[in-house]
């Protein structure tokens, strides 16, 4: 028997691992990740009549809500904190809450057409509810920042808003 003493092959190296690759697959992995919890988290957001977020306000101080309701006459444009708003009231069920809405308004935004609103309760008054013909003025009101208006396949005449109008005691 021989002994063999020359050298075993060497291993062969191994490549060497681009981290650019893996840094751009983690980078997207997070970022689909944020867009999942962002639009998640607005999904969770319970949806609300006027009517129900008067009765539950204690329980909704310092959250964020949907909440939807028929804006009533007397629609106010005017700034809040230097910012463009509406001020307005909703209401539904004859149950009526202020709203002070940040930014453009829906474009089909109108008295009597029903709207789904987003924001929470604020304690305190703003000066120009004072304006408003049918004001809730129960020191409290919606601080909102994004409207859509409601609609399905139900085309509302005149006639309808009326009757959203009337259902909360008033005539346009």
């Amino acid at each position: 028997m021989t002994d063999d003493l020359a050298p075993s092959p060497t291993r062969p190296e191994r490549a060497k691992r681009r981290r650019g690759p893996i840094a751009v697959i983690v980078l997207l992995l997070i970022a689909v990740a944020a867009v999942l919890f962002v639009t998640l988290g607005d999904a969770t957001l319970v949806f609300y009549e006027v009517n129900e977020v008067v009765e539950q306000r204690e329980e909704l101080v310092e959250k964020r809500f949907r909440v939807v309701g028929t804006p009533l006459p007397g629609i106010v444009e005017t700034s809040v904190d230097g910012e463009s708003a509406v001020i307005f009231t909703f209401c539904a069920a004859g149950t009526y809450a202020d709203v002070a809405h940040i930014g453009d308004p829906a474009e089909l935004f109108q008295p009597g057409v029903p709207v789904v609103l987003q924001g929470e309760w604020v304690s305190g008054s703003l000066l120009e509810f004072q304006t408003l013909p049918n004001a809730a003025r129960d020191g409290w009101y919606l601080l909102t920042d994004h409207m859509v208006v409601k609609h399905d396949n139900d085309y509302r005449t005149d006639q309808d808003r009326e009757t959203d109008i009337e259902s909360c005691g008033l005539k346009e």
